[in-house]
């Protein structure tokens, strides 16, 4: 009886790690917060962002106005949500720099895929997606404004012409 039960659960198991894609993610973040002046801005930031289910910690400081973002493990993050939250507790996002664990993504061209999203590499070559990569997201709300304006034509173009997942969303990052 022990063996055959044994043996059902090394089935089971080896069935749900077959069936589970193998998950590259993003495991933490660190935003540049325009506006923080006090320890309540801060505060308010903080508490903002941890509403995210898929924040698992955030370290604010106020020297520098940098919020650091610990991402749960297998949880789906969304970079959309985070800065809103931002935006949502009264302050706007300097740079957004995101820590992207690379495992078996195939580059198309200058993007690839991880769920419903899409991913656009701006301004590089040759880029090998293996490991942990530092990516800078390119955006009017993820930056500031001088920072953007010498990508916006380009960005209007490639989202213009690109047909994302109906569910998921184009970013465009620089490595």
């Amino acid at each position: 009886m022990t063996r055959f039960l044994f043996s059902k659960l090394a089935i089971l198991s080896i069935a749900l790690t077959l069936c589970l894609p193998a998950m590259a993610q993003f495991s933490g973040a660190k935003l540049n917060v325009v506006g923080l002046t006090c320890s309540a801005c801060s505060y308010a930031t903080e508490r903002s962002i941890r509403q995210l289910k898929f924040v698992q910690d955030v370290k604010m400081d106020l020297n520098s106005n940098i919020a650091e973002i610990t991402f749960k493990p297998g949880e789906a993050v969304s970079i959309d949500q985070l800065v809103l939250k931002v935006y949502d507790a009264g302050f706007s996002v300097g740079k957004v720099t995101a820590t992207y664990h690379f495992t078996n993504e195939v580059l198309n061209g200058k993007s690839w895929s991880a769920g419903s999203d899409t991913y656009m590499i701006l301004g590089t070559d040759a880029v090998e997606l293996k490991g942990d990569k530092q990516l800078v997201f390119v955006a009017d709300k993820y930056m500031k404004k001088s920072e953007y304006k010498p990508y916006k034509a380009y960005i209007n173009s490639e989202t213009s012409q690109s047909k994302p997942n109906p569910s998921g969303r184009i970013y465009f990052v620089v490595m």
